[in-house]
């Protein structure tokens, strides 16, 4: 029986991804019986109107200019939070990716009453290093929930939201400018509830990524990295 608090779940899927994505949501689909398939947007495969126009638009708003496959990310996550919007006055929507991981399905659907609190929840992101502020930290079973750190807030993978966040996301996402993962670039900050679980719940399979992105293994991006962790850690533990 499906955890109350999740009405509908969601998983972005397409029939054109590799062997190893459609095998992992067949399984997913045995998980959950009734999940909802939401067709992936890859503009290779969709046209997506004024797709270099949009491209143009988030680099000119944030510098950085979105690639094909991340606009495509964001149109399936739009179309999503607008069915939710559209048809729903209330509860709570998990959507997944292709990829996702289910660790611990117990407690997903009948042990999560948690996320009440909260508008957006993860149960996986950014690969597992999400932070909790210490003061909002409670266990449930081996597992640790509160408020997440608002600057390691990042991931599509596994999250729920409400109806109230389904709107909101769907206001600032109104624009093209940023990933759709990158929420703590385009939410302001304290706007929305947001909540996680260490470890995660949900996780990411190791595969290759359909979106495509930069090489991030340099130097200088790892020492900023090694910078920005600090920052997060010293923000988690005094917040």
């Amino acid at each position: 029986m499906f955890q109350p608090l999740l009405k509908n779940i969601f998983i972005i899927a397409s029939p054109h991804e590799d062997e190893q994505r459609q095998r992992n949501v067949q399984h997913l689909q045995k998980q959950l019986p009734g999940i909802n398939i939401q067709p992936a947007i890859f503009p290779s495969e969709t046209r997506v109107p004024f797709l270099q126009k949009l491209q143009e638009y988030s680099e000119k708003r944030t510098g950085l200019r979105m690639n094909p496959g991340e606009i495509g990310v964001l149109l399936s996550n739009r179309a999503i939070w607008k069915e939710i919007v559209s048809q729903h006055n209330e509860g709570y929507f998990l959507i997944l990716e292709s990829d996702s991981n289910i660790k611990d399905l117990d407690l997903l659907l009948n042990q999560s009453s948690f996320i009440k609190n909260y508008d957006v929840f993860f149960f996986g992101g950014w690969y597992g290093k999400m932070l909790l502020k210490r003061s909002t930290i409670q266990q449930v079973g081996q597992y640790r929930f509160g408020d997440a750190v608002f600057k390691t807030v990042c991931s599509c993978y596994g999250y729920a939201i409400n109806v109230k966040a389904a709107k909101e996301l769907l206001k600032y996402t109104g624009k093209i400018a940023h990933p759709v993962d990158e929420f703590k670039r385009y939410l302001p900050e304290g706007h929305l509830r947001l909540g996680a679980i260490l470890p995660e719940v949900i996780s990411e399979l190791p595969s290759t990524s359909s979106i495509g992105h930069p090489n991030y293994e340099n130097v200088s991006f790892r020492i900023r990295m090694l910078l920005v962790n600090l920052r997060n850690q010293l923000k988690a533990y005094f917040s």
